[in-house]
């Protein structure tokens, strides 16, 4: 069956052009009445929407948006003037349009973005039956509690002190979330440990706000698995940089958390976790997806996720087209304060990475200027050529310091190393918090 699509145009003449390039490939049911438009979609909703973007009695995005309340999974397509680009942009930015094309259209070029509109559905319809999948594989784990219950008898039958018992299951949960989390990294292509650096950092910060010890165990673990979702996204979209991506690209990446919210959703001892992922892209002023919060509203949680990830893919080069030092993520990230960011969690953040507490683990990302000797590299030190410079556990001295100032003179590449900075607590591998108690 051929997909189909509703048109409403105030102009019978636009309809007609447009349904002479698209009844071949589509069901085409067009409109000049908005309401009779909506009326037919309330009933026979359509996977792609277009609207002309002025017209007597009510503008496209206003139209659209009415269409995103009936049904969200809709693609949404205005048809604008040139004049009216910045509001049809905005549009996009608000989650009320898919796309925008400029009147006169290019039929290949409308073509091609319906086309493009069609496979990002018919993914998300994949990643909803993986999601599903993965339910029906709990229920039947559930199903299967009597063989647990077996395996967690045998386990406990070799030890007949309770502590001794509670100690070998809570390493073997840790052992069993370590492995899962490095799943995850491997399935993202994570080579730089991102997800458990923000899962340490994000843990610290909460304590460091004093949230409740749930809380901080929530965040910790939202770190390591809130990209368990990008796996949804198309592998050409998954595989782009940010900086090389569209708005509406963009658009598409910003969703993959709400992906990764309901697997997590789908685990009960997860289940706390998938609100702190679901809410991360939220914007203090209300900006954000996916559900327009703002200030107080948007977890405090996932206010420190954000700003957590958000200054390692900065500094990393995923979000802007080159690596940049952390003192210069941190002067881009403050011109968002008040608007993406939140501006208590960010003053927190920084105390933190500048002068870290003896209690606190963290690995602190540090440009060539902040080094000194006698501190310890988390992870190797790579070029932009990913050619080795020095080794992970490096103990600094102020030869290799040197060393890698002339490499980043010579190269004008900046270069990136995290330092291990070993608070007095045990880390997270021997205590996880009690995560999956």
């Amino acid at each position: 069956m051929l997909p189909s699509v509703l048109l409403l145009d105030d102009e019978q003449e636009v309809l007609n052009a447009l349904k002479r390039v698209l009844r071949i490939d589509y069901q085409v049911h067009a409109f000049t009445d908005a309401n009779e438009a909506l009326e037919f979609f309330q009933r026979t909703p359509t996977q792609i929407v277009i609207s002309d973007m002025k017209m007597p009695q009510i503008n496209g995005a206003e139209f659209l948006s009415h269409i995103v309340k009936i049904n969200s999974r809709s693609r949404r397509v205005v048809l604008t003037g040139y004049a009216d680009t910045e509001l049809a942009k905005q549009a996009i930015n608000d989650g009320k349009i898919s796309a925008y094309l400029n009147k006169p259209w290019n039929n290949d070029e409308l073509k091609k973005t319906l086309a493009n509109l069609i496979n990002e559905l018919k993914d998300e319809n994949k990643k909803l039956a993986v999601v599903k999948s993965l339910k029906l594989d709990n229920q039947r784990l559930s199903a299967n509690q009597a063989s647990m219950t077996k395996v967690s008898r045998f386990i406990q039958s070799s030890h007949d002190d309770i502590v001794n018992q509670s100690q070998k299951l809570s390493s073997l949960n840790n052992e069993l979330l370590q492995l899962s989390a490095n799943l995850v990294a491997m399935q993202t292509h994570d080579t730089s440990g991102h997800t458990f650096r923000i899962a340490q950092q994000g843990k610290m910060l909460a304590n460091r706000l004093k949230l409740k010890e749930p809380h901080r165990v929530h965040v910790y673990l939202a770190g390591l698995f809130y990209r368990i979702g990008i796996s949804s996204l198309p592998p050409s979209l998954g595989a782009l940089p940010l900086h090389k991506m569209s708005a509406q690209e963009k658009l598409s990446w910003m969703k993959f958390p709400q992906v990764s919210a309901d697997i997590l959703a789908s685990v009960a001892s997860l289940a706390p976790c998938a609100k702190v992922v679901r809410h991360i892209y939220e914007h203090v002023d209300g900006s954000g997806i996916p559900m327009h919060l703002s200030h107080e509203d948007i977890p405090m949680t996932s206010r420190i996720l954000s700003i957590v990830t958000h200054f390692d893919l900065l500094i990393s080069g995923n979000i802007t087209e080159r690596n940049i030092s952390p003192q210069e993520a941190i002067i881009v990230m403050k011109k968002s304060l008040g608007s993406l960011f939140d501006n208590h969690v960010f003053s927190h953040f920084i105390s933190m990475l500048s002068a870290p507490l003896t209690t606190e683990n963290l690995e602190i990302a540090k440009g060539i200027t902040e080094l000194e000797p006698g501190m310890i590299l988390a992870q190797d030190i790579v070029n932009h050529e990913q050619h080795k410079l020095l080794n992970e556990k490096t103990v600094l001295s102020q030869g290799h310091i040197d060393s890698l100032t002339k490499h980043q003179e010579h190269t004008e590449k900046v270069l990136i190393a995290y330092i291990l900075h070993k608070g007095e607590q045990e880390n997270d591998t021997q205590k996880s918090e009690g995560a999956t108690n």
